[in-house]
C-alpha cells in the first residue's frame, strides 16, 4: 500500500499512477481497505487503468464490507451507473473474493540476536534523524 501511495503521490516528480494500481491491486487483493478504496477510486475515473465501473463497484464493496464508510458512500454512487448485468457481475466477483495471504516473510519477521530492545544502536550522524516511516495515508480520492 505504502509503495502505491509513493507512486500516485510522485514525490515532485509527478504521479505514476499505473505503477500505483498495480501496487495498490496487490494490497487490495490482501485484503487491505485503503487500498480497496483507492483501487475504487482508479477504476470509476479512469486514472492508471482502464475505466470500469463494475470493478470500482466492487473494490468500494469491499473495502466498505470492513467498515470504510467513505467506500459505502462512493459505492452507493457508482451502483447508480452500472447496468444489471455489470452490477451482476460484480456482485459474483465480490462474492467469491477471498484475500490472499499475506507472504510469510512480510509478516514474520526474526529477531536480532539478543532480541529488539538489545540491538545495537545505529551508528547515524547524530546531526541526521533518522528516517520516519512512510503514512499509510490513501491517495487518489
Amino acid at each position: 500500500h505504502n509503495l502505491a501511495v509513493l507512486d500516485a503521490d510522485g514525490g515532485g516528480k509527478g504521479a505514476n499512477y499505473k505503477n500505483a494500481s498495480q501496487w495498490f491491486r496487490k494490497a487490495a487483493d490482501r485484503g487491505v481497505a485503503d487500498s480497496q478504496f483507492n483501487l475504487g477510486i482508479l477504476y470509476a475515473r479512469g486514472i492508471g487503468v482502464e475505466q470500469n465501473l463494475a470493478e470500482s463497484f466492487k473494490w468500494f464493496s469491499l473495502a466498505a464490507a470492513q467498515g470504510d464508510a467513505d467506500s459505502a458512500l462512493k459505492r452507493d454512487d457508482i451502483v447508480k451507473r452500472l447496468d444489471a448485468q455489470s452490477l451482476a457481475a460484480a456482485k459474483l466477483a465480490i462474492q467469491t473474493f477471498t484475500p490472499e495471504p499475506q507472504p510469510d516473510d512480510a509478516v514474520n519477521v526474526a529477531s536480532p540476536a539478543g532480541g529488539w530492545d538489545s540491538a545495537p544502536a545505529q551508528a547515524a550522524n547524530p546531526a541526521k534523524p533518522a528516517a520516519k516511516p512512510v503514512s499509510t495515508k490513501r491517495a487518489a480520492r
